[in-house]
This record gives structure tokens, sequence and C-alpha cells, in this order.
């Protein structure tokens, strides 16, 4: 038979107390996780970035007939420059002289009972009515007069300005209705230069005097051509979310340079005119993104070892790394890898440039 022992409640206090420290001493600290920790520098003086443009015509216009008919005639082939008055092209015009002739005559006899009204009026045969409607006839049949002459106008197409007919777009006697192009023409009186622009640099680009920007044909790498803010498109392309910037070519161009042609522009921005002032450039990796859309770095404290998410404000892409308009500043350290497995007030071990942590790095105390 056994026998039983039991232990005061004393012991048994200090045996669970015991037992307790046991489990905490056998819990190991959460070891610190390794970062790479990059300083973020502070920007030179100059941005530059380069887009490839289009040279544009100053003014492109489709030329059409205002009336409908047969094309009889283009006088003018298509890459010739032509001054402003210049015959085009023409309609046949025999309907529209036909008709000019009966509005004419119709608005003789308009006339002819219009005086005849008058004087059977005077006379007291006529009536007040009688005399009234044979001057609205007139009336009328002299509007109709005028537009027949309009019309036989319209049968014929002069150049509005001097340009370059830079193609024709129909046929000799093809049958056209009004207002259908049959040939283009261009002002080349100041060549121009269009490029898509992200919205972060709108502003810096409607003022001229923060920055530099010239344009170079690959046909004349030799030679480099300033460039003069025209206009901006406020619209922006709906598949690039970028807008036109129109820029004018100096005057004393080659004659070989046309509209259509491909260009690399080349723009020297002063960093003061960016928005945000002192923008700065950190890698891509550093960024992470938060579902209203927007981006957030992690700060590091060298002090405490610690990071925190800090929302940013993010300009355009320049390849591997991204322009922070605003939110970060030179001198701050930054994660720059890893950034997902990251919390708030979360203590990291900074990496070494050799990839390894700077606590591994260095020699054991024996």
């Amino acid at each position: 038979m056994m026998t039983r022992f039991l232990l005061p409640p004393v012991a048994l206090l200090a045996a669970s107390v015991l037992l307790a420290c046991s489990d905490v001493a056998a819990t190991p600290e959460e070891p610190l996780r390794t970062a790479r920790i990059e300083t973020v520098s502070a920007p030179a003086g100059l941005a530059s970035r380069e887009f490839v443009g289009r040279v544009e015509a100053r003014y492109s216009v489709d030329l059409a007939f205002q009336v409908p008919g047969r094309l009889a005639e283009f006088a003018i082939p298509e890459g010739q420059m032509v001054e402003e008055g210049t015959l085009i092209a023409r309609l046949e015009g025999q309907d529209y002289e036909r008709a000019l002739r009966e509005a004419r005559v119709q608005l003789q006899q308009a006339r002819t009972d219009l005086e005849r009204q008058q004087t059977l009026h005077e006379r007291g045969i006529a009536s007040d009515a009688a005399l009234e409607d044979a001057r609205t006839a007139y009336e009328l049949r002299s509007v109709s007069l005028e537009t027949m002459r309009q019309n036989l106008s319209y049968a014929t197409i002069e150049a509005p300005f001097t340009g370059l007919l830079s193609r024709r777009l129909v046929d000799n006697f093809t049958t056209l209705s009004a207002g259908q192009p049959v040939a283009r023409l261009q002002d080349l009186s100041e060549l121009r230069v269009a490029i898509a622009v992200p919205e972060s640099l709108i502003g810096a680009l409607e003022n001229p005097a923060g920055y530099t920007i010239s344009a170079r044909f690959p046909f004349l790498p030799e030679r480099e051509f300033p460039l003069e803010f025209r206009e901006l498109i406020a619209e922006a392309n709906a598949s690039s979310q970028t807008y036109t910037v129109m820029f004018a070519l100096p005057s004393d161009l080659p004659g070989n340079i046309l509209p259509g042609m491909t260009v690399n522009v080349r723009v020297q921005l002063d960093q003061e005119s960016l928005p945000g002032g002192q923008a700065v450039r950190v890698p891509v990796t550093a960024l992470s993104a938060l579902p209203d859309g927007g981006f957030q770095v992690w700060i590091f404290d060298p002090d405490t070892g610690e990071v925190t998410a800090r929302n940013v404000d993010t300009g355009h892409v320049e390849g591997r790394s991204v322009v922070v308009l605003d939110g970060v500043s030179a001198g701050e350290q930054i994660v720059t890898a890893g950034v997902s497995a990251l919390r708030e007030g979360m203590r990291v071990r900074p990496m070494s440039a050799s990839g390894t942590s700077a606590a591994a790095s260095q020699p054991r105390q024996g």
C-alpha cells in the first residue's frame, strides 16, 4: 500500500513561481530583422529629363467645299508651298451657274411685278396687301440671288493662308458632300514640337525661367535647337494620363525638317522649380503602396533602431528610382528592401555594404 505525501500550501506556491521563472527564461527574445538602409542624398542643382517629341505645324487645316458636287480640278500637287488666295481645287460649276442665272431672272421678274403694283397702288387700284406681297417677293428673290452667287463661290477652294499642301485626300471626279475634306494645308511659319509630360512637371514647364529645353534630330546629331514654350493642352491623355506641351522651334531651320518628324527633347530643370522645391530620388523598392493609391516609405532612426512609416508625395519614375516631391528630406535614412515585412515601431538591424548585418560583421569577443 502506497503512502501519499501532501505538500504544504507554501511549498506549492514556491514551486509555481519557480516553474514560471523557468518558462520566461526559456522564451528566446525575437531576433532583429536585417534591413537594407540607405541615406537620402541631396539632389543636384539641375534635373535632366528626356522626351520623344513630334514636329507639328503651327496650324493644320483640312480644306473642304461648303457645297456638294463633283471634283473637276485639283490645281496644286502634294508637297507644294502655296500663297494665301491661291486656287487649290474647284467643283464642276454648271449646276451652280445655271442656278445663279435662274435666280437673276426671277429677281428681275419680281422687280417688274413690284413696280407694277406700286403704280396700281398709286392709282388706288391695288390694295396695300397686294403691294406688300410684291415687295416681300422681291426681297425673297434678292436673297435667293445672293445665295446662288455664294454657292458658286463655294464651288472653289482657295488657300486661307500661306502654307504647305501636305496631303491630297480625294481624286479628281470624285463626287463630294459638303464639308468632306479634300486636302490638308499646314502653316509652316512656325514649326512646333509636342511632348507628353506627366502632371508632376506641368507647373515647372509653365515657368520658362526654371528650365532650359532643346531638341536634337536623329539625322542632325551635331546640331541642337533651343525651344520656346508656346502652350499647354489642358486635357490629359485618357490612356497615359499625360499632358501635351507645345514648344516652338527657331525660325532658322534646315528645309528638310517637316511636320510629323520625331525629335529627341532634353529638359534641364532647376530643382527649385519642381513642386515641393528640393525634390529627392529614392529607390523604387523603398515605396510601399497604400490602399488609397498613395505611397509611404519607412524612416530608420539610428538612435533607437526603430522604423516609422511616413506618407510621401511621388513624382515621375527615373529608371530604378522615383522622384519624391514631399515627405522625405536629404540626410534621412530609409529602408530600401523588404518593406512589406515591416511594422510601425519595429526594430531592425542595418545591413552592411557587404550584405551582412552590421552586428554579424563585427569580430566576436573571446
